[in-house]
């Protein structure tokens, strides 16, 4: 199968992100250089921006190695059990490692590892 459009996507989130990124810091070096030491508020925004930026750096990783598995030809296979992931799924989650079966048994047992009656 063609992932060329797939791909195409993927590097234009990609860019997006990494001008995201960039942008975040960007911002940061402007506090530091005008000085804005407000502590609480200073202290606010960057734990915004820290959140925002693990965020991004995730779903960036995860285009990196969708990208990386469209080039290998193991794109759209399921990481779990080897079967197709479904178009729509991929259409979705372009970055989806795992069909939709594997992906909800693999959230039940997130579930049930953190389940409030254990305790």
């Amino acid at each position: 199968m063609d992932y060329t459009e797939v791909k195409e996507k993927l590097v234009a989130k990609r860019k997006e992100l990494e001008a995201q990124l960039e942008g975040t810091q960007a911002t940061e070096r402007h506090e530091v250089k005008e000085g804005l030491n407000d502590g609480a508020q200073l202290w606010e925004a960057s734990e915004v921006r820290d959140g925002l930026d693990d965020a991004s750096a995730g779903d960036l990783n995860q285009i990196n190695q969708a990208l990386a598995r469209i080039d290998a030809g193991d794109y759209g296979f399921c990481a779990s059990c080897g079967n197709q992931i479904g178009e729509a799924r991929l259409e979705a989650l372009p970055y989806a490692t795992l069909c939709i079966d594997c992906a909800e048994g693999e959230e039940e047992m997130d579930r049930q590892e953190l389940d409030p009656n254990e305790y």
